[in-house]
């Protein structure tokens, strides 16, 4: 029964505020969000869309609809993404992109 409540409790926070942040054990932070960029660059709160991100000591993982993504702690500014789709001509692709 706690578990539900506290599920529930998560879902009403991000459908009325758009993302919650939580500190867990050993310096570990937990976002997790519903909010996506907008075509003028503002975040909007989206029913279909969400996004997790976890990080400790400058490390991350990010997950969401759409990729995958790595930072780690030697250099911020560097992102690495893993993507799947399928191209043009129908080919299932597998994609790691280091931004």
């Amino acid at each position: 029964m706690k578990k539900k409540k506290i599920q529930s409790l998560i879902i009403d926070h991000l459908m009325k505020h758009g993302q919650i942040e939580i500190l867990l054990p050993d310096g570990v932070k937990l976002e997790i969000g519903t909010t996506q960029e907008n075509q003028k660059g503002e975040l909007v709160r989206k029913d279909d869309y969400c996004w997790v991100i976890t990080s400790r000591e400058g490390r991350s993982t990010s997950l969401d609809a759409y990729n995958m993504g790595l930072r780690f702690n030697d250099d911020e500014k560097v992102l690495v993404f893993e993507d799947k789709f399928i191209d043009q001509e129908g080919d299932h692709i597998r994609r790691f992109d280091v931004v």
